[in-house]
């Protein structure tokens, strides 16, 4: 929860800024923003969170890996329920997209993490949203500084290809989390 809050406080505070890159997909330089770093710290504390289950918890009754997706979606809606004011217009001063942005890089992140929880383990869960931050950011700009149609995090926030992505790696994460409720077969 504190991550979180921290999240959300320097990408209020920090809003649009950007940091000037060297790209290798097609742009000499780019601005990259701020917002396609700042959604890695919740994801992986929601990872470290998670730890590793032990003998007797795979064995028991209560359902773990539920638990621990209800705990992703809590940390999206709470996200979301954060940004809404912001996005209604309700709040003025903060640019509106870096806020919608915030939301769909941490929503895109946490599904990327689960999904490597379940492909990778707990520990080595957190590498692939952070080389995934780090390929949009190198290789993710053409010309004009425009994202790549692939680079989701660097998409404007209208762009609802990234929105559908996110929210589709998202629920194979949530769902890969899950079944380590399901009964294994032999």
């Amino acid at each position: 929860m504190i991550v979180t809050v921290g999240f959300w406080a320097v990408t209020l505070v920090l809003g649009n800024s950007s940091l000037p890159l060297p790209q290798l997909g097609g742009a000499t330089s780019a601005n990259v923003p701020f917002i396609l770093f700042a959604p890695l710290a919740p994801a992986i504390a929601l990872n470290a969170c998670y730890g590793t289950p032990t003998a007797i918890e795979m064995t028991a009754l209560r359902r773990i890996a539920a638990l621990d997706s209800l705990l992703a979606v809590a940390m999206v809606v709470v996200t979301a329920a954060v940004a809404a004011p912001v996005t209604a217009g309700w709040i003025s001063g903060f640019d509106e997209s870096t806020v919608e942005s915030a939301v769909r890089n941490l929503v895109c992140y946490t599904g990327l993490a689960l999904i490597g929880r379940a492909a990778l383990g707990t520990h080595a869960s957190t590498v692939i949203p952070t080389l995934v931050a780090l390929a949009v950011s190198v290789f993710g700009y053409g010309p004009e500084q425009a994202a790549h149609w692939w680079a989701w995090p660097a998409a404007e926030s209208s762009d609802l290809l990234s929105w559908a992505g996110s929210a589709a790696l998202l629920s194979i994460g949530l769902y890969r989390t899950a079944q380590g409720d399901f009964p294994r077969r032999s």
